[in-house]
């Protein structure tokens, strides 16, 4: 969470005196964070909910994917991810990112399969996806797009807003995103249909608090992922910071990638300069051990930097409910288990993705911050420098 106050107080308390605290009462913040969301994102219609694995698994449902089905997701993505796909029903598979730390589109089209029906492209930590690219795979192959922009919220590619490109998007607002309620999400979808559904996903009894609104083709036994109306009041606030916030970062990130160009240092691919949140800037090394000497340096002027392979769950090989295909609390709802699902061919291993883990391996990423202050992006230039020097 960058930025948190008396703005928020002041919304909250403001909400309480109405006495309005549930989600369908007069207050109404849910519904405002709802629409100014999608008039953002120019989409047609947002749900809000309680995280952003609450959102994919709801832009799945939408699209009814479910069992029969298998989804195609990143190596390098938090394994929400996943288990998004396992709780619809259907069966994650794995592809492998490029050195731009997103999902590849040619390994994309070469790991589908004849049930493969979605696909996940992750714009993860604010990085973009190649997302010209990967609508031709999923237009040629007739793949659904579910846009996972939770790591990635404001930000563009090309001008389009993530999570707007595909037949879905799901976003996340907890304690670590660019606006932040602690937890929260949304998903959002161009499709009046896609909306119906996933929002029953959401709110068991979507169509139960307007008696005239009765629609039995999709009041199927949801389940409840219903976003407060204290998370809208605080998002409702956090929104109009992150325009300022974005471009402060945006800032930084350019300044620090021109530095290390000049210094000779491999930035990794950007597939939508100056339209990605700005969030972490990313330099790629010809080994491993290259990559540490540079993280220890950086880390030594006080800027947050890691290498994506100490990530923990945001590997594959750290998804151990999906390796050990784990995938219900049942084992007769175990996706991997089900009847209708032995049709489909997967068999996962740690070196599966073995291109992932070697890039993941040689990349550093530095953090930005909106609150970084000049004298710490000088020192980061000023560390990148001093490499070529080394060199």
């Amino acid at each position: 969470m960058y930025r948190i106050g008396k703005e928020e107080v002041a919304r909250i308390e403001a909400l309480f005196a109405t006495g309005q605290v549930f989600r369908y009462g007069m207050a109404g913040e849910c519904d405002r964070f709802e629409k100014a969301w999608a008039q953002r994102l120019g989409v047609a219609h947002c749900r809000m909910t309680t995280s952003g694995t609450a959102a994919l698994y709801a832009a799945l449902v939408g699209l009814n994917v479910g069992p029969g089905d298998s989804v195609i997701v990143p190596a390098c993505t938090y394994m929400a991810t996943a288990l998004a796909v396992l709780a619809a029903g259907a069966i994650p598979l794995v592809a492998d990112v490029d050195e731009s730390i997103t999902l590849c589109p040619l390994d994309l089209e070469r790991r589908i399969q004849t049930h493969t029906k979605a696909v996940v492209p992750v714009h993860m930590w604010g990085l973009c996806c190649d997302m010209d690219a990967i609508m031709d795979v999923a237009q040629r192959r007739g793949l659904f797009v579910i846009e996972d922009a939770c790591q990635a919220v404001g930000g563009a590619y090309k001008g389009r807003m993530l999570g707007s490109i595909g037949h879905a998007g799901a976003f996340s607002f907890n304690y670590y995103k660019n606006i932040s309620s602690g937890e929260g999400g949304a998903f959002v979808a161009p499709s009046e249909d896609v909306f119906n559904r996933g929002s029953v996903a959401v709110d068991c009894c979507s169509y139960y608090w307007n008696p005239e609104d009765v629609r039995e083709q999709v009041q199927f036994a949801g389940l409840h992922f219903r976003a407060t109306e204290i998370a809208g009041a605080i998002l409702n606030v956090q929104l109009e910071r992150l325009d300022e916030m974005l471009e402060t970062m945006g800032r930084h990130k350019a300044r620090i990638l021109s530095a290390g160009e000049a210094a000779g240092i491999k930035a990794i691919p950007s597939h939508s300069p100056g339209y990605d949140c700005g969030s972490h800037a990313g330099f790629l090394f010809e080994s491993e051990e290259y990559a540490r000497g540079f993280l220890q340096s950086i880390q030594q002027v006080g800027i947050g930097a890691f290498l994506p392979i100490d990530t923990g769950r945001h590997v594959y090989t750290r998804w151990d409910p999906v390796m050990r295909k784990q995938g219900a609390h049942h084992p007769a709802l175990n996706p991997y288990m089900l009847s209708a699902n032995r049709k489909i061919q997967v068999e996962y291993s740690m070196d599966m993705c073995s291109r992932s883990l070697d890039i993941l391996r040689r990349t550093v990423l530095l953090t930005m911050h909106p609150d970084h202050e000049e004298v710490q992006v000088k020192a980061v230039e000023q560390a990148l420098s001093h490499e070529l020097r080394k060199a």
